[in-house]
């Protein structure tokens, strides 16, 4: 497929063809992904690998579908902002934000790395959050991707810059990092060939050592698509971008009450929003699931009958490192099992650390059926994870 045109070869179209039959439960489920733009994006961001790409756009449709985003309106930017917004308070303090559309009608996002306060970030909210508000804005660029690549015909994507003024050693957390780029592997995972173009500004001295730990975490396509500017940066981002979309900070011409414009700057996160340990639940509320090396465990929680409002709430921490968490409601013959293909997926599955604020939540389970609440170590080749969890069945 031509990225300019989006005209699609018989090859590609016989492979169109061949992946809407292998993941057409999850086209159910999210039906705007059954374009043909869509599905191209998936086919290029993984090499035309059929085999590769259905395992990974199932869980991405099924992950989109559990999260409620596919029932959601993010049809403009506000509306993206206001559902990141949404997902926690501590997280209002990332900075960066979406500020437009490029020359091209690329969906452009600002992030301001430099103002990042990553030791705050950790100890103030869970995990979790932290992918469902980045989920949450990728879905709803996609959204609006989607609705002009219709009214265009040609696909559309991301451009992306990153501006590290600021940044400084001092501020690199080793945890936070982690976090981070455990994250954005599974933003590549789940919205492949999206990015147009990077460009990173103002880069510090030892950029090359920052680099090195965040590109392992990105896509060759999209490494290819990083260019890291000198001193006439904002002429190239007025260029590339457009000096009407940037404000004054970025070279642009955007009229707004701040040079910044409705750039979120970061800052320093409030002590009040830092997780108190004492709200932990007291041990014998707990049960202790030891979690061996390359190995998955799950507890299943059976519930019988239709009960409209009843929920499923869960509480759990981990002694150190990190664990995947997921919850599937089991397919017919399948509850023996921790994970089949046919499960119903009733939370996405995460790569969890609770080494600061544990993790807890609540998920609609008013249908019938054996809910697996899944700890996934397969990825540790030697150590074993220790989880202390509390399950409550909360009936309206």
């Amino acid at each position: 497929m031509s990225t300019s045109t989006g005209e699609i070869t018989e090859s590609d179209r016989k492979l169109l063809d061949e992946l809407r039959k292998r993941i057409h439960k999850e086209l159910e489920l999210v039906k705007e992904y059954d374009d043909d733009f869509s599905l191209m994006r998936w086919l290029i961001g993984w090499d035309r690998k059929i085999d590769v790409v259905v395992p990974k756009i199932k869980f991405s449709l099924r992950a989109i579908h559990a999260l409620g985003l596919d029932q959601e309106d993010l049809s403009t930017l506000e509306k993206v902002a206001q559902k990141c917004d949404d997902c926690s308070v501590p997280l209002r303090y990332l900075p960066g934000s979406l500020i437009g559309l490029d020359h091209e009608n690329n969906v452009v996002s600002l992030q301001m790395i430099g103002h990042l306060d990553a030791a705050g970030l950790m100890p103030a909210t869970r995990n979790s959050d932290l992918y469902r508000m980045r989920i949450a804005e990728s879905e709803g660029v996609m959204q609006i991707i989607r609705k002009m690549e219709k009214e265009q015909g040609k696909p559309l994507g991301t451009s992306v810059i990153f501006d590290l003024d600021g940044l400084s050693m001092v501020q690199i957390d080793l945890a936070a990092l982690k976090v981070v780029t455990t994250m954005l592997s599974q933003l590549q995972e789940m919205f492949p060939d999206v990015i147009r173009k990077i460009f990173i500004v103002n880069t510090p001295t030892f950029i090359q050592v920052l680099w090195s730990m965040i590109s392992p975490c990105l896509a060759k396509q999209t490494q290819q698509k990083v260019k890291i500017l000198g001193n006439d940066w904002k002429q190239h981002l007025k260029e590339n971008i457009g000096e009407e979309v940037l404000f004054e900070r970025w070279g642009g011409t955007r009229k707004a009450e701040t040079e910044y414009g409705n750039v979120r700057m970061g800052g320093k996160i409030p002590a009040e929003l830092k997780y108190d340990p004492a709200n932990d639940l007291p041990a014998e509320k707990l049960t202790k699931l030891n979690v061996s090396a390359r190995s998955t465990t799950f507890v299943p929680i059976t519930l019988e009958g239709n009960v409209p409002g009843r929920k499923l709430y869960w509480w759990w921490r981990l002694e150190n490192n990190d664990i995947n968490f997921s919850i599937l409601r089991a397919a017919e013959g399948e509850e023996k099992v921790a994970e089949h293909d046919d499960d119903y997926m009733v939370h996405p599955k995460f790569k969890l650390q609770t080494d600061f604020v544990p993790e807890d939540g609540e998920v609609c389970a008013a249908e019938p059926g054996v809910y697996k609440f899944v700890f996934d170590n397969t990825h540790s080749k030697l150590r074993s994870k220790t989880v202390k969890y509390f399950i409550e069945v909360r009936n309206p």
